[in-house]
Protein backbone atom coordinates (compact mmCIF):
# COMPACT_ATOMS: atom_id res chain seq x y z
CA UNK A 1 0.00 0.00 0.00
CA UNK A 2 1.25 3.50 -0.84
CA UNK A 3 0.70 4.75 2.71
CA UNK A 4 3.21 2.16 3.98
CA UNK A 5 6.08 3.37 1.78
CA UNK A 6 9.36 4.31 3.39
CA UNK A 7 10.42 7.77 2.30
CA UNK A 8 13.26 10.09 3.23
CA UNK A 9 13.06 13.86 3.37
CA UNK A 10 16.11 16.09 3.72
CA UNK A 11 15.75 19.49 5.39
CA UNK A 12 18.69 21.50 4.03
CA UNK A 13 18.22 24.39 6.47
CA UNK A 14 18.06 22.11 9.53
CA UNK A 15 20.70 19.69 8.15
CA UNK A 16 18.40 16.80 9.01
CA UNK A 17 17.24 13.59 7.36
CA UNK A 18 13.78 12.36 8.31
CA UNK A 19 12.65 8.78 7.68
CA UNK A 20 8.90 8.30 7.27
CA UNK A 21 6.71 5.20 7.09
CA UNK A 22 3.70 6.58 5.29
CA UNK A 23 2.97 9.85 7.11
CA UNK A 24 4.60 8.79 10.39
CA UNK A 25 8.08 10.07 11.30
CA UNK A 26 10.09 6.99 12.27
CA UNK A 27 13.55 8.47 12.88
CA UNK A 28 15.59 11.58 12.18
CA UNK A 29 19.33 11.98 11.74
CA UNK A 30 21.78 14.86 11.58
CA UNK A 31 23.33 15.15 8.11
CA UNK A 32 25.73 17.40 6.26
CA UNK A 33 24.89 18.61 2.78
CA UNK A 34 27.22 20.20 0.24
CA UNK A 35 29.18 23.32 1.21
CA UNK A 36 28.20 24.86 -2.12
CA UNK A 37 24.49 24.78 -1.28
CA UNK A 38 21.74 23.30 -3.42
CA UNK A 39 21.62 22.93 -7.18
CA UNK A 40 21.11 20.44 -9.94
CA UNK A 41 23.86 21.26 -12.45
CA UNK A 42 26.07 18.23 -13.14
CA UNK A 43 29.47 18.56 -11.50
CA UNK A 44 28.43 21.59 -9.42
CA UNK A 45 29.24 19.86 -6.11
CA UNK A 46 25.86 21.07 -4.84
CA UNK A 47 23.21 19.03 -3.07
CA UNK A 48 20.54 18.19 -5.66
CA UNK A 49 16.85 18.76 -4.93
CA UNK A 50 13.91 16.63 -5.99
CA UNK A 51 13.11 12.93 -5.86
CA UNK A 52 15.99 10.46 -5.78
CA UNK A 53 16.82 6.86 -5.13
CA UNK A 54 19.80 5.83 -3.05
CA UNK A 55 22.14 4.38 -5.68
CA UNK A 56 24.82 3.35 -3.20
CA UNK A 57 25.27 3.42 0.56
CA UNK A 58 28.93 3.78 1.45
CA UNK A 59 30.01 2.99 5.01
CA UNK A 60 27.01 0.78 5.74
CA UNK A 61 28.75 -0.95 8.65
CA UNK A 62 31.27 1.76 9.50
CA UNK A 63 31.81 2.87 13.08
CA UNK A 64 30.31 6.28 13.91
CA UNK A 65 32.95 8.89 13.13
CA UNK A 66 34.69 6.87 10.39
CA UNK A 67 36.50 9.27 8.05
CA UNK A 68 36.03 9.06 4.27
CA UNK A 69 38.09 10.75 1.56
CA UNK A 70 37.11 10.21 -2.06
CA UNK A 71 34.35 7.84 -0.86
CA UNK A 72 36.99 5.56 0.70
CA UNK A 73 37.45 4.82 4.41
CA UNK A 74 40.81 6.24 5.52
CA UNK A 75 41.15 3.99 8.57
CA UNK A 76 40.73 7.04 10.80
CA UNK A 77 38.02 7.71 13.37
CA UNK A 78 37.22 11.38 13.81
CA UNK A 79 38.58 13.11 16.90
CA UNK A 80 39.07 16.80 17.63
CA UNK A 81 42.86 16.32 17.62
CA UNK A 82 42.65 14.99 14.04
CA UNK A 83 40.61 18.01 13.02
CA UNK A 84 43.16 20.30 14.66
CA UNK A 85 45.94 18.61 12.64
CA UNK A 86 43.99 18.81 9.36
CA UNK A 87 41.79 21.93 9.61
CA UNK A 88 41.26 22.26 5.83
CA UNK A 89 40.07 18.69 5.26
CA UNK A 90 36.51 18.26 3.99
CA UNK A 91 35.19 16.05 6.81
CA UNK A 92 32.95 13.29 5.47
CA UNK A 93 32.04 11.01 8.35
CA UNK A 94 30.30 7.67 8.98
CA UNK A 95 28.01 7.26 5.92
CA UNK A 96 27.67 8.47 2.35
CA UNK A 97 24.36 8.17 0.52
CA UNK A 98 25.05 8.36 -3.21
CA UNK A 99 21.87 9.61 -4.87
CA UNK A 100 20.49 9.18 -8.37
CA UNK A 101 17.86 11.65 -9.56
CA UNK A 102 14.47 10.48 -10.77
CA UNK A 103 13.21 13.69 -12.38
CA UNK A 104 14.24 14.16 -16.02
CA UNK A 105 15.21 17.72 -16.79
CA UNK A 106 15.65 18.56 -13.10
CA UNK A 107 18.08 16.19 -11.39
CA UNK A 108 18.67 13.55 -14.02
Amino acid sequence: MAHDLLTITIDIEQQALMLYLGDELVKSYQVCTAKKGVGEQFGSECTPRGKHIIRAKIGDHAVVGSVFVGRRFTGEIFQQTLMDELPDRDWVLTRILWLSGLERGKNR
